[in-house]
Parts: C-alpha cells; structure tokens; sequence
C-alpha cells in the first residue's frame, strides 16, 4: 500500500510538471484524465483500509467484551455458543 501511495505521489509529481510544461495538448488531457483516475484509485484504497480498521476494532472489542472465564468453560451444552462465536 505504501509503494502505490508513494508512486502515486511521484506520478501526480511528474504529470503536474509535464502538464505545466507542455501546455494544454491532447496529451495532457490524457494525462490529466490518468492522474485524477489515480487519486480515486488511491482514495478508494485508503477508504477500504480505513473501513478494515473500523471492523478490525468492532471485532476486537465485541470479543473482548464477552465474559472469558465462564464462556471457555466447555461443555457439550454449550457448545453451540463456541460455534457462534
């Protein structure tokens, strides 16, 4: 994730350059159609990791929420709640 996210920047770098330097050509409208097409990439990557870390958290305070000792204590009647679980 880190390298797409530092390639990115260094895209958005050079193309910023070459679209500047060049003017307003064809080129740089394709060009210019490719960056904005690889922020969105990059902002969708970094929305899909934070919604992971928000289910990660979720997960681990649903789980450290239930009550251990007398869960883990297992029987044949409950098992049934391990599976759940």
């Amino acid at each position: 994730f880190l390298v797409m996210f530092y390639s990115a920047a260094l895209f958005l770098a050079i193309g910023t350059f070459m679209i500047s330097a060049n003017g307003t050509t064809t080129y740089g409208v394709i060009l210019s159609g490719f960056l904005f097409a690889l922020l969105l990439e990059c902002y969708w990557c970094c929305q899909l990791v934070d919604r992971l870390n928000e289910v990660n958290t979720q997960i681990g305070i649903l789980l450290y929420s239930l009550d251990w000792p007398v869960e883990l204590q297992y029987t044949k009647a409950t098992a049934s709640r391990y599976r759940q679980a």
